[in-house]
């Protein structure tokens, strides 16, 4: 992707998209009109790869993934002679076809094709991946031409119907040689632009030296032999992976070229949890959209995303700072907060009550639970509920946060086949002031309402840690409407995802650990001692050192530099930034805080 990341329409696609005149005449009216982009292909394409929804959100496009595992392109080609492949609407939506069937076969041989696609009369019965190829692609551009002709259409009426726009993609990398050229001389044949996976994805088969072993092994989680060698199958999932994102940014990279989009790079700061106990670890994410791997964070690489900064023992409101972000092509970000806090809790409030529903036991209650337990899809859902008491919330509460401890995953499932989930999830969290009690199952947790009040992404790099939700708008507004207490929901929107356990109140193994509710106070500036303050006779009194030994004392940053040196009987600390800091005399500390 270039610096400036604009793009023009590809000259090779300036016959179909010779009615883009009208096209665009349509969509300025519609002013909800979205970019849409449908996906056909087999396991290299379900929902579960990631590269395909993580690019349209990236180019705020919606996207219609209708990818089967285990199908063909022929399997497309059945369902559109049946007319079930899209309705009427989808196809009005539909800005872009991109297929993606990548099976290792020639899909150029012309020997079987035909003129027009309704002179294919076998196509209900027909294997072969070239007639397949030639008849979804003839059969969707007379579809969209069609549309001019259907009174259901917003293209009714129009001189040549819809723009037809085909993305064809390669196998993710470069190992199957039949597919491959064959793909490109189709692209070439028909115009169409061609998103390059295997020239762009930062490897290739030839990089591997005689008996080592292929580069694809590393981004893969299982094997295919192609002439002898064996290479990696099928790419890690999850819109956490680092394969996915790369194949994403090489498919934005294609479809902004063709559409002459521009897609800015930026990140976003989202704490793990937005409230940490003294001495805990505090950790920020770092989330990027669109760019070009590897990223650098303030000059350190990045391959993946999101990108956690952590810092250990935390003592004090930590503020993360972001200095610099760019990516490969050293394009820096357009955007993103240059710094986000996470504050040390005053107060943590325990729940009274905490307990999961469970779709595929739905009379059940689970109150006593070790775990609470979170997952969506194949009838196996389960949705978390925790209350909290308002009484317990001090009146001068700054900030609010509710947390989860994540202790364990299981690998989701696909077609009875674990896959290594590898990716990002979205907890959403609802809130009300309703009361639950052990009787609360699935057939009547549908009875109370919630309210949105955040979400937070879930990557398996969380494990064994706290996930929050900065809860302090919604907890205050139920204080001042009277509500003696709060109910929280975490629930997740994707299916087929992994099933997460977060430790519930009554858990033995990890005693403590329940859910929390953490409260910062407000703060007051000054400086601000902390346990063990004096090492031998000096002590912190408001913003001096003393120092009455007059022994020689240096004053650290956090981070271990050297901030002065001084054997005065008082040190003045006024000078110093906000932060925390260390005053070392000998072989012993005082930590202090300058706020």
């Amino acid at each position: 992707m270039n610096k400036t990341m604009k793009y023009a329409i590809a000259a090779a696609m300036s016959a179909i998209c010779a009615t883009t005149a009208h096209a665009a005449e349509i969509r300025d009216t519609d002013d909800n009109h979205k970019l849409t982009f449908l996906l056909t292909g087999a396991s290299f394409a379900v929902p579960e790869n990631g590269w395909f929804e993580i690019g349209c959100e990236d180019m705020g496009a919606d996207a219609i993934n209708k990818a089967v595992s285990g199908e063909a392109i022929y399997h497309t080609a059945r369902r559109m002679n049946l007319g079930t492949f899209y309705t009427t609407e989808e196809l009005d939506k539909i800005d872009v076809f991109v297929i993606g069937h990548v099976h290792n076969q020639n899909v150029v041989n012309p020997q079987w094709l035909k003129d027009n696609w309704e002179d294919y009369t076998s196509i209900a019965s027909t294997t072969d991946y070239s007639v397949a190829y030639d008849y979804v692609i003839k059969r969707y551009i007379a579809d969209c031409e069609a549309l001019k002709d259907n009174p259901e259409s917003k293209y009714y009426g129009s001189p040549e119907g819809k723009p037809a726009r085909i993305m064809l993609c390669t196998h993710w990398h470069d190992s199957r040689t039949t597919y491959n050229p064959a793909i490109r001389k189709l692209a070439e044949k028909w115009g169409f632009p061609l998103v390059k996976f295997d020239d762009k994805i930062g490897f290739s088969r030839i990089d591997a030296a005689a008996g080592e072993a292929q580069p694809s092994l590393a981004f893969a989680h299982d094997t295919e032999t192609i002439n002898g060698v064996k290479y990696g199958w099928h790419p890690l999932r999850g819109s956490n992976s680092y394969i996915q994102r790369r194949m994403a940014q090489i498919f934005v990279e294609e479809a902004c070229s063709y559409l002459g989009l521009a897609v800015p790079f930026d990140y976003t700061l989202i704490p793990g949890s937005p409230l940490v106990v003294r001495g805990e670890t505090a950790r920020m994410l770092v989330n990027f959209r669109a760019g070009n791997y590897p990223f650098s964070v303030n000059g350190e690489s990045v391959t993946t995303s999101p990108y956690f900064m952590e810092v250990a023992d935390a003592q004090s409101d930590v503020a993360f700072k972001i200095t610099a972000v760019t990516d490969a092509d050293d394009t820096a970000a357009s955007s993103g907060a240059t710094s986000a806090t996470i504050h040390i809790a005053d107060k943590v409030i325990p729940c009274t009550y905490d307990s999961f529903v469970h779709q595929a036991e739905q009379s059940k209650g689970h109150a006593d639970a070790q775990t609470l337990d979170l997952k969506n899809g194949d009838g196996w859902s389960r949705r978390i509920y925790v209350t909290f008491p308002l009484a317990d919330v001090p009146a001068e509460a700054a900030r609010i946060g509710f947390r989860l401890y994540y202790e364990s995953v299981v690998p989701g499932k696909l077609n009875n086949e674990n896959r290594p989930l590898d990716g990002i999830e979205t907890l959403e969290l609802g809130g009300n002031t309703s009361t639950y009690t052990a009787n609360l199952t699935w057939d009547n947790h549908h009875n109370h309402v919630f309210e949105p009040v955040a979400t937070v992404p879930l990557t398996k790099d969380m494990l064994n840690s706290h996930v929050g939700w900065d809860v302090t708008d919604f907890v205050k507004d139920k204080i001042a409407e009277g509500a003696s207490h709060v109910t929280f929901r975490v629930s997740t929107p994707y299916q087929w995802r992994a099933l997460s356990r977060f430790t519930s109140s009554e858990s033995t193994t990890n005693p403590g650990k329940g859910p929390q509710m953490l409260v910062a106070l407000h703060r007051s500036t000054g400086v601000e001692a902390l346990p063990s303050e004096t090492v031998f006779s000096v002590c912190v009194k408001g913003k001096r050192l003393l120092n009455p030994g007059r022994g020689n004392v240096t004053i650290t940053a956090i981070d271990g530099r050297v901030i002065s040196s001084s054997s005065d009987s008082e040190i003045d600390l006024g000078c110093l930034g906000s932060g925390m800091y260390a005053a070392i005399a000998g072989s012993q500390a005082v930590k202090f805080i300058i706020r």
